[in-house]
């Protein structure tokens, strides 16, 4: 009997002997991490693995602004994008560092980048951008290419986010980077309220279509159809809307824009330089910007400087606005064939102003003249270079005589007037002349009907 108490008092106190075990436990755990906080100055460590998306409701300073950006440089991913793939010794081609890193922030981010670079050869330049972005997983979504006068390429890639930055830095290397822009948009908030709506309309269009099927009237039925129609019209726009937006945020966007690289001849050169003026004895030191009188002569000087090391040969001359006979340029100084380095070759073309006009166009309100000159550059051997050329413009205006007419000017004028006046008399004339016959008769018929009128009431008796 004194077992068996004994045995049921140590049954009862074991599980008290548990709950202040486990008392005493809670107590020291407790303790422990107030003592470790106090250590780092009442800040908590972030645990491993923590994920933002799950706790985007918790205060955090990381997700106080709106911005991708913020959130972005404050926890950069940093991506080892290996060696750079821009031309060997070529530091020019390397990406301007960028914050933007398609950090995991569990928002929704629209990702998109313009890149601007130079090239000596854009096609090779653009095969190489295609491959780098192929190999990379993306997509080629749209290609322009022009061939003149400069040939230059814009190529837009499709992209995963987490390569937006290993194909920017290599994109950038394909040439030489001119400008770089880059640009992330927020869409977490107009997805979710998207999905919102959509599922709001989806309830909204079953519950018609739950109605309809219970209705019996026509009248309701037809109101009940075009209800479900705009309804189901405004889930669709919905749904397309949300597919847009979750298309741009799963594959970023970037247009490379390639340009070809300036050619500079560092050994040829050439300067054109127009004058217009009204003195035939040194018409090289007249003006840009002339007014002339309705019948003067003017002279067009033509100087062509070599500005380079290289002789210019086979120089000509062109206008693309006037039809100029060109082959009347007399020369003054040097010729058209060959003008050396340093050298200068002036020409003189005189033009006519007949009644306020030049070249058979008018002048009265001002005539730009537009000269090109082509030349080919050869070097000391006698080998051609590419071709270089030159413009300049000059602009010729007519005076118009504002003065009062003459007495020969009034006499001229009104017998111009009798002569209009008198030919649309003729005019007139001839138009009527087919109808004579038919106005005749009409005028006959008249004469005949007042003459019967008349004769009737001469021989009406008196009224008593």
């Amino acid at each position: 009997m004194h077992d068996a108490n004994h045995t049921q008092f140590k049954t009862k106190r074991r599980p008290l002997g548990f709950l202040l075990l486990a008392l005493l436990s809670a107590f020291l755990v407790l303790f422990s991490a107030c003592s470790s906080g106090n250590d780092d100055g009442g800040a908590y460590p972030e645990p491993a693995g923590f994920d933002v998306a799950a706790d985007a409701d918790a205060p955090s300073d990381r997700l106080e602004s709106s911005e991708p950006q913020a959130a972005m440089e404050e926890a950069p991913m940093p991506v080892d994008l290996g060696p750079a793939e821009g031309p060997a010794g070529d530091d020019s081609g390397l990406a301007v560092p960028t914050a933007l890193t398609p950090a995991d922030l569990g928002r929704d981010i629209i990702y998109t980048a313009e890149i601007r670079v130079q090239a000596d050869d854009v096609t090779a330049a653009s095969q190489e951008a295609v491959a780098i972005v192929q190999g990379l997983g993306g997509i080629v979504f749209s290609q322009i290419t022009r061939t003149e006068p400069s040939p230059w390429t814009a190529i837009t890639f499709k992209v995963l986010p987490d390569d937006f930055s290993t194909a920017l830095e290599r994109l950038a290397g394909v040439g030489k980077l001119v400008d770089q822009s880059i640009s992330s948009d927020d869409v977490t908030e107009i997805i979710v309220d998207l999905r919102s709506r959509i599922i709001t309309a989806e309830a909204s269009v079953e519950r018609l279509r739950n109605f309809l099927q219970q209705a019996t009237d026509l009248e309701d039925v037809a109101e009940l159809e075009r209800e479900l129609l705009d309804r189901e019209t405004t889930l669709e726009r919905l749904r397309g809307q949300l597919r847009t937006l979750q298309d741009q945020v799963d594959l970023a966007t970037i247009t490379l824009t390639v340009f070809q690289s300036p050619t500079v001849l560092p050994d040829t050169g050439i300067l054109v330089t127009a004058w217009v003026s009204e003195d035939a004895d040194d018409p090289c030191l007249g003006v840009q910007n002339i007014t002339v009188e309705p019948d003067a002569e003017v002279y067009l000087c033509l100087e062509v400087e070599n500005t380079g090391t290289s002789a210019l040969t086979d120089v000509e001359v062109s206008t693309r606005n006037l039809r100029l006979n060109l082959d009347n340029f007399q020369t003054i100084q040097g010729n058209f064939n060959r003008i050396e380095p340093n050298e200068l070759m002036a020409a003189v073309l005189t033009l006519p102003i007949e009644e306020g006009r030049l070249a058979g166009r008018v002048a009265t309100r001002g005539l730009p003249i537009e000269l090109e000159v082509t030349a080919t550059p050869v070097d000391f051997d006698g080998t051609a270079l590419d071709e270089v050329w030159g413009e300049s413009v000059v602009w010729v205006q007519v005076d118009t005589d504002d003065a009062l007419p003459g007495f020969g000017d009034s006499v001229s004028d009104g017998a111009s007037g009798v002569v209009a006046v008198f030919s649309v008399i003729l005019i007139v004339v001839g138009v009527l002349l087919p109808f004579l016959p038919i106005i005749a008769v009409i005028a006959a018929l008249i004469w005949w009907i007042r003459r019967r009128i008349r004769k009737a009431k001469e021989q009406a008796p008196p009224a008593t």
